[in-house]
């Protein structure tokens, strides 16, 4: 979600921005940090930090390992 919107930030016609809102997602809400601010307007405001400003939480990755063999979720 973070990468969309400073994507749509950087170009003349951005648009609209669709993000997930479901409640209860980890790998959104405890993996990474918040990836985008809402303005007082409800505009959709990129991060200020470096690169697209998120960043990963260790006690997420460490308390939820990688399990080797094939991708599922």
């Amino acid at each position: 979600m973070a990468a969309s919107i400073h994507f749509l930030a950087a170009i003349d016609n951005g648009g609209y921005f669709e993000g997930d809102v479901s409640r209860n997602n980890l790998f959104r809400d405890k993996l990474t940090s918040t990836p985008y601010i809402v303005g007082s307007d409800g505009c959709v405001l990129p991060l200020d930090a470096p690169g697209i400003g998120v960043g990963g939480r260790r006690r997420f990755s460490e308390h939820y390992p990688v399990i080797e063999g094939p991708s599922y979720v």
